[in-house]
């Protein structure tokens, strides 16, 4: 194994001084046991040793790029050369699909064109009213003074908009059903993709087989989905958008296809939306001024009406909590590619095949672009940004491959947000303890919360 490493780590062409190794690599499994466990103080480590650093995440090294305008070449000036690819993403592959965030370049052009149609801007118009709905219905069941498991309430609200948009015929269980599974997934998804070592895998331990399960629960569910969907129809719906989507040739996505869109949509779709709107609120409560602050340019911009689309761009405040919530707390925060070609990147030329990491949320917490990176300032965003900056928040990626759903995710959670607030104040609950939970995605470990009549916030 050490020979196989040395070898590659020859494969390096450098043109100029060495490439730094991160630091503080374990035996066997490398640097995996940081990316599992604590990833910030090892990345704030790494941006420290360097624009680029090697890191050992198996039999061959991959290596992270650090600085902002690095990372843009990859996925803006170069895109043709990095596609998607690296150790995380060819371990995640298998277990979800060859779907759009896991596609690789020549494949995910024509995944997008086809999808594309789906996501229109009339089409979530419709979409958002659904949230709505359930933004409603959520806060409907809640009373005054009664301590709230937020983070559970942002997992079933998203969930139950994905069960009537996209898998409206699926049967599912009951409303918490999803989000429950769609939890068990990410949770075992981790393991396999930063720890690849089959054996683990195989252990007959409850995450394992909690995993499994929820793995063919959730395709079980998107292929009943699709084979309603065939014989009825529900108009506006994103699965039959989806079915009915077509590349400019009249390609349509495949069954198979269709099963690994849902998926990735499932988990693309309920995960960072809740986690945003989790981790906005946990600011919130943690700034009761800024809170007051947004509860007052929802009254001025809405007078008490639900928001439209018309809306998202008056509410400039509540834009700018969830860009300072996305750049804090970027649900995707670590994401990878590889080199088809010979590249040269900084000072280093490195041979086709290479595996690259690049961590949003280190780019973001890079006092170099945002000074005082780990406070919450919304008002940070009311100044133009300078192009450095721009290169450095990324919690949606850039370029070709920019997160598909990243106009209905902020969509959602304004709408999520302004049904709130409107009608409630909050505060966290005693002793509750948010802390950061970094798996495949960066989720609070928890969220109590309690509201308050918006008439008795003084």
């Amino acid at each position: 194994m050490v020979a196989m490493t040395r070898e590659s780590d020859r494969a390096v062409i450098r043109s100029g001084s060495s490439i730094p190794d991160a630091p503080g690599a374990y035996p066997l499994v490398g640097h995996a046991p940081y990316l599992a466990r604590n990833p910030p103080p090892w990345l704030a480590a790494c941006r420290q040793a360097g624009s680029i650093v090697r890191v050992r995440l198996g039999p061959r090294p991959a290596y992270l790029v650090c600085a902002p305008e690095l990372v843009h070449r990859m996925l803006v000036i170069d895109v043709e050369a990095f596609d998607k690819g690296g150790p995380i993403l060819d371990n995640a592959r298998p277990f979800v699909g060859n779907g759009l965030v896991t596609s690789a370049h020549a494949e995910h052009r024509r995944q997008r064109r086809i999808m594309q149609s789906a996501f229109g801007p009339g089409l979530i118009d419709g979409y958002a009213s659904v949230f709505q709905q359930e933004s409603d219905a959520m806060i409907s069941s809640w009373a005054a003074g009664k301590e709230i498991d937020f983070l559970a309430e942002a997992h079933a609200l998203v969930a139950r908009t994905l069960a009537r948009t996209l898998l409206p015929e699926a049967e599912l269980p009951e409303s918490s059903w999803l989000a429950d599974k769609i939890a068990d997934f990410q949770a075992g998804l981790l393991i396999r993709t930063a720890l690849p070592h089959p054996w683990i895998r195989r252990l007959p331990l409850p995450a394992n087989r909690r995993f499994e399960q929820a793995r063919s629960q959730l395709q079980s569910s998107a292929r009943r989905a699709i084979a309603a969907a065939r014989t009825r129809p529900t108009a506006g719906s994103l699965v039959d958008n989806l079915m009915a989507a077509r590349d400019t040739d009249g390609d349509a996505l495949t069954d198979q296809e269709l099963v690994d869109q849902i998926i990735t949509l499932l988990l693309g779709g309920t995960e960072p939306t809740a986690c945003t709107l989790a981790w906005a609120v946990h600011l919130l409560t943690q700034h009761p001024d800024i809170q007051r602050r947004l509860q007052d340019e929802m009254d001025s911009v809405l007078n008490g009406r639900t928001v439209g689309p018309e809306d998202f761009r008056k509410l400039r405040l509540t834009r700018n909590v969830l860009q300072e919530t996305l750049r804090l707390y970027p649900i995707v925060w670590m994401m990878t590619r590889v080199n088809t070609r010979e590249v040269t990147l900084g000072d280093h030329r490195f041979p086709a095949g290479t595996d690259f990491l690049f961590s949003a949320y280190q780019l973001q917490h890079d006092p170099a672009h945002f000074p005082q990176p780990e406070r919450f300032d919304p008002d940070r965003w009311d100044t133009p940004v300078s192009a450095s900056t721009r290169q450095a928040h990324i919690p949606f990626g850039q370029g070709r491959r920019k997160c598909i759903g990243d106009t209905f995710g902020m969509a959602e959670a304004t709408i999520a947000l302004s049904t709130i607030l409107t009608r409630w104040h909050l505060r966290p609950a005693p002793n509750s303890r948010v802390r950061k939970r970094f798996r495949s995605d960066l989720s609070p470990t928890e969220l109590r919360i309690i509201p308050h009549p918006r008439h008795s916030r003084t």
